[in-house]
């Protein structure tokens, strides 16, 4: 994974997923970043994801919206 500022990791998640608010957490292991669905959990599928790891981040919320075969080799 490339070290990038989380300010503008956040910023592109929020750029690709705009369904979802994104944040990041303090943690004993370093930081997790969290997704919190905008429509909270009244709708079908994830509500939050939390991931120490951007790339799990990605997959786990493009599988969840159905995006992932829009996006190939990501």
């Amino acid at each position: 994974m490339t070290t990038i500022s989380e300010s503008a990791m956040l910023g592109a998640l929020a750029s690709e997923f705009p369904g979802y608010a994104f944040s990041t957490q303090r943690t004993w292991e370093g930081v997790s970043l969290i997704a919190v669905r905008h429509e909270g959990s009244a709708q079908p599928g994830l509500y939050v994801v939390i991931t120490p790891d951007l790339d799990e981040m990605r997959r786990t919320l493009l599988e969840s919206t159905g995006l992932e075969d829009e996006n190939p080799g990501r």
